[in-house]
């Protein structure tokens, strides 16, 4: 009866670590791919700087930088794309938090209950 309730321990214990690992992996998978995807998409704002701090006569030199008026579309196109990726992750980290749920299987309501651990006396604790 012992050896019977070990292995099916055993079996439960085995399964709850494999769902682990591949909740894990996928979670690595998607935060590895947003990782790439970020790197990509930082190279336009950071060439939009490059172009700011470039003394050429393509910048007005008596208009601040952050004169939306004069640079706004430029300040779009180079942050909307990453915007919209930092939006795309926030979504497919809460669809995988979501579907992860519960990993253990609900209980069944003619489950017998588990009694409390006893004291190491060996007598039942109040």
């Amino acid at each position: 009866m012992v050896e019977r309730l070990t292995s099916v321990i055993s079996a439960r214990s085995a399964a709850l670590d494999a769902e682990l690992a591949e909740r894990d992996d996928r979670r690595d998978r998607t935060v590895s791919g947003l990782v790439a995807a970020a790197t990509l998409i930082a190279l336009p704002p950071t060439l939009l700087l490059a172009f700011f701090g470039v003394n050429g006569t393509d910048v007005d030199e008596h208009r601040s930088i952050l004169d939306l008026r004069a640079y706004g579309t430029a300040y779009a196109l180079a942050w909307l794309p990453f915007v919209v990726l930092v939006m795309i992750g926030y979504v497919l980290l809460r669809r995988i938090s979501t579907r992860s749920g519960s990993l253990l299987p609900t209980p069944d309501d003619d489950a017998v209950p588990v009694p409390p651990p006893r004291s190491p006396s060996g007598s039942p604790r109040p």
